[in-house]
């Protein structure tokens, strides 16, 4: 959510404070209906029907990878995620109201044009049969829409703005995880390649045409057109150009003239059992170190993702230990 929707939050309690804390039970002999309940925060029931449907999208994934005890496991877990990332959001919405946290039905209305654009593509007739195949009436999906945004706003409030991360501290990453950012030697280039032929003759008829075709090239000729017309390797349509490699990933009996060859240079002809090889090294990448500058940013959104991580789990584990929750197994 962004910060600047923090604005709706209306503030009339400027302290948190809770009936209860400290507490969760988990009753030992309880019968769970199908439909039965999961857990409950305070006076709020959570089914496992509604836990079943945010787990819903795993499922498919689920039972395509899984099986037997294995897939039982998973699933187990899977609902007890589910269930977790439920009480959750039922504990920030706990905080939310305790702190007077208010979103009026205009935010809410420009929130459901804006999916209804974005999604939808402005189709409101579309959006409402949607609506109707998961069985949710108007009302259900305003309210869903609120807490989104109300959840939204206190992780804003309560995580995203506190984790603050300083320039030392990404520069202390930096040196601290250098190896992250080593970029191994790279090397760009092209390669023609002719087939040798069966029987000497052939071969030596192929020889000639490869000492042609090289002189061709030093003279000046364009190597991937000539690798175009001539070549008999597989990426001849692409003029015989490779992406970027590290040498030791190059086929063997490249790789000696890769590591030598300076770049922009052309090769000697190569010559295998089965075929010849003329190879034109477009360009190397030396072995090195990522700059401090190049990574700067990327390490500072990684620290200020742990951070905000971090700071989320606190305030979590606070928020279970002033409200009353139990967990039915």
């Amino acid at each position: 959510m962004k910060f600047a929707l923090k604005i709706l939050i209306m503030i009339v309690a400027p302290s948190l404070t809770f009936g209860q804390s400290n507490l969760v039970q988990r009753p030992q002999q309880t019968t769970i209906e199908i439909d039965g309940y999961a857990a409950k925060v305070n006076e709020r029931i959570i089914t496992r029907g509604e836990v079943r449907e945010a787990l819903a999208p795993r499922l498919p994934e689920l039972y395509r990878n899984f099986k037997g005890a294995e897939l039982e496991e998973e699933l187990k877990k899977a609902f007890e995620k589910a269930l977790n990332d439920i009480i959750q959001r039922v504990l920030i919405m706990e905080a939310f109201t305790v702190k007077g946290g208010q979103i009026p039905d205009q935010y809410v209305n420009d929130e459901i044009k804006r999916v209804i654009n974005d999604r939808f593509k402005g189709d409101k007739a579309l959006f409402e049969q949607v609506l109707t195949e998961q069985k949710k009436t108007r009302q259900e999906y305003m309210t869903m829409i609120r807490e989104q945004m109300a959840v939204g706003m206190m992780i804003n409030q309560e995580v995203a703005t506190r984790a603050r991360i300083t320039p030392d501290q990404v520069r202390k990453a930096y040196e601290k995880n250098k190896e992250i950012y080593f970029i191994p030697e790279k090397v760009k280039y092209s390669v023609m390649v002719l087939n040798k032929g069966a029987t000497p003759e052939d071969q030596s008829v192929k020889l000639e045409e490869a000492q042609t075709i090289r002189q061709r090239l030093v003279d000046g000729a364009d190597f991937a057109e000539t690798a175009r017309e001539s070549s008999e390797g597989s990426r001849a349509a692409d003029g015989g150009e490779f992406p970027w490699m590290q040498p030791k990933d190059v086929r063997p009996e490249l790789q000696e003239t890769l590591t030598s060859l300076p770049a922009g240079e052309l090769s000697d002809i190569i010559e295998t059992d089965q075929q010849l090889y003329l190879v034109k090294l477009e360009a190397r990448r030396q072995a090195g170190y990522k700059s401090f500058d190049e990574v700067r940013k990327d390490v500072k959104n990684m620290l200020t993702a742990k951070e905000r991580d971090r700071l989320k789990s606190r305030w979590i584990d606070r928020l279970k230990e002033e409200n009353y929750i139990v967990i039915y197994d």
